[in-house]
């Protein structure tokens, strides 16, 4: 009974969990400051898409936790492998494809930000309804958690200079400045400089 409630869930989860990683994409630039900046893609890069994605996927999870009450640590568990799958499948699929076009297409990151929704739901449901014991890596799975959304909220402000955190669109790192010289981008060959 309570797996067959999970599982509507999880199956809802996939389309409410791409609704609100699609709004958090968009509320850093509708009302910059520190709170949107923690929550929501100070940038175009693929890091800050990850970040969406897996607070959206771990606020749904909290929902879940509190509806459909399921064993905590197993769930904790599934859901932190969920996590770091949907956090794999991003990168992997957005730089696959760029590879080839040589530039993002925005139908194809949105299939790629659904199907990454999708591919969390499954390893976390499979995992939670499988035979294994993964309740034992409970504190294990608490302690990655933590470290992920510790990233992905000082990631914005202070990233590696590595191409996952590197803005698409301006080539910056990190919370764009609010006056980018426009000029300056011209002259480097960027364009579609739409950010203010």
């Amino acid at each position: 009974m309570r797996n067959k409630l999970l599982l509507r869930l999880e199956t809802a989860g996939t389309v409410i969990v791409f609704t609100i990683a699609s709004l958090l994409h968009f509320i850093y630039r509708l009302s910059p400051n520190v709170l949107t900046s923690l929550f929501g893609a100070v940038n175009e890069s693929v890091w800050e898409h990850i970040k969406i994605f897996t607070i959206a996927y771990l606020f749904y999870g909290f929902i879940e936790l509190l509806w459909a009450r399921p064993l905590l640590k197993r769930f904790v568990a599934a859901k932190t492998a969920g996590v770091i799958a949907q956090g794999i499948f991003i990168p992997l699929t957005y730089y696959f494809y760029t590879f080839f076009t040589k530039k993002p297409v925005l139908i194809v990151d949105l299939l790629i930000g659904f199907s990454a929704a999708i591919v969390g739901f499954l390893v976390s449901y499979k995992l939670y309804c499988s035979e294994r014991e993964i309740e034992k890596y409970f504190l294990t799975s608490v302690m990655l958690l933590f470290l992920v959304l510790m990233s992905l909220l000082c990631f914005s402000y202070f990233p590696p200079q590595a191409e996952i955190f590197r803005d698409v669109i301006t080539g910056e790192y990190g919370v764009v400045p609010k006056n980018i010289d426009i000029g300056a981008f011209a002259l480097s060959g960027i364009k579609n400089i739409d950010l203010l």
